[in-house]
Parts: C-alpha cells; structure tokens; sequence
C-alpha cells in the first residue's frame, strides 16, 4: 500500500512539472513552438530605397501593423540638416511592403558620409510606416498610368527631365508600390510657381483624388542621396 501510495505521488509530480513546463513554454515564446503575429501581411510587395521625410524632432514612429493606433515598435529621426552647408539628408530605409497607404520598411540607416557624424540611433527592425513620411528618388522621365512600361504616360516634370531632382523628391510621397515600382503622390502646393509651370500633368493622374493632387507610378528607383544610381540610365523603353 505505501509503494502504491509513493507511485501515485510520483505520477502525480511528473504530470505538475509537465503542465508547468508547457506553460513557461507558451509565455516565452519558445523557440520550439510555432511562431504567432497579429500583424497584418502586405497587400503588395516591392524592393526598393526609400528616404525618411520627417522633420518633427521626435521623430517618426515605426508601428507593428498598417494603422495609426498599432503599438510603436520604435523610432526614426528626422531630416538632419548639415549646420554649414544647410542641406538635408534623410533617413534611408529598405521598403518591402504595402497596405492602405503604409509601408513594410526595415534596415533604417543614417547616411553617415553625408552627415559626417557618427550614425543616429534608431529602430532598424521591420515594421510599418505612413507612406505620408516617405519619399523616393527615381531616374525615370515619365510618370506611367500603371506599373508597367507600357502603360500610358500620364506625368512628365518637363523635357526630357527626369524625377531625381530635389524639388520633385521633396514634392512626392509614396501612395503604393508593386515590385521595383513606385506609385508617388504629388502635391501641387509642394511646388514652386516656377517649377509648376514645367509640369504636364494628364487628367488620368488627378482622377479620384482631391484637388491639388495627382500621382504617377515611377521606376528605375535609387537609393542613394547624393549621387546617380549606376545601371539605371535608359530605363524601359515607351510604349
């Protein structure tokens, strides 16, 4: 009777320490068992750089789903402006993914050749930000209806002017991405007079939008601040 008694008790401890073990298990997220997230996946995926245009001190926060009230992951600093030569140089992220007007980013770095000074710290992680805070640098000439080559023109900055220069930079943000393709909202405020006048915008560009307003898609996307991107000069031929 007492070595059934000591069994029992035996079994009963192993069973305890069982349920313990699957329970610190779940709570620290075990390697061992399947990974879970109620981030929401990307609506489109794309692979391009992206630049931080953010100029409030605080910075701009990194969120871990496509909406404003999703926890804050981390943070990006804002536009830091070189003290003697007053130019700006932006945040540099990796865009990967779109959702209602957000972007996947991940890898944030600060152009330290440009600011010459150590680099900022920052959340490099994945995770989403309002594409109302990022801008692109292309080399294309022509603003497309589509992501494709061969959809019609519907925005050209000028004659045969290309859309890497920093007025245009500062006056597009990104509206949604398919692949190494970029579609940019424009705001007219954005320009200069002088600069507008150069503008030949299609009325397809300005459908379904608020007045003032007009977007294109763009390819042959560069990633670097400071210089043209090698490889990318002649772009997809028209349609």
């Amino acid at each position: 009777m007492a070595t059934d008694h000591r069994l029992r008790n035996a079994a009963l401890l192993l069973a305890t320490a069982g349920f313990a073990t699957l329970a610190s298990c779940a709570g620290t997220g075990d390697p061992a068992l399947p990974a879970t997230t109620t981030a929401e996946p990307p609506a489109s995926t794309c692979s391009f750089g992206a630049f931080v245009a953010e100029t409030d001190p605080a910075g701009l926060n990194v969120r871990s789903a496509p909406k404003a009230t999703a926890k804050v992951l981390g943070k990006l600093p804002p536009t830091f402006v070189e003290p003697s030569m007053n130019y700006g140089v932006r945040v540099e992220v990796d865009v990967v993914g779109a959702r209602s007007g957000w972007f996947l980013i991940r890898n944030a770095r600060d152009n330290e050749a440009l600011t010459d000074r150590p680099a900022r710290p920052m959340f490099s992680g994945e995770g989403w930000v309002s594409g109302s805070k990022l801008t692109v640098k292309s080399q294309a000439d022509v603003g497309r209806a589509r992501p494709s080559p061969k959809a019609p023109a519907v925005l050209r900055i000028g004659d045969n002017e290309t859309f890497d220069n920093d007025v245009v930079i500062e006056a597009g943000r990104l509206a949604d991405c398919n692949g190494k393709w970029a579609q940019v909202e424009f705001a007219d405020q954005r320009f200069a007079a002088k600069d507008r006048s150069s503008l030949k915008i299609d009325a397809a560009a300005r459908a379904g939008l608020p007045p003032g307003r007009f977007r294109a898609w763009v390819d042959r996307l560069c990633g670097i601040q400071e210089t043209s991107c090698d490889g990318l000069a002649g772009g997809d031929p028209a349609p």
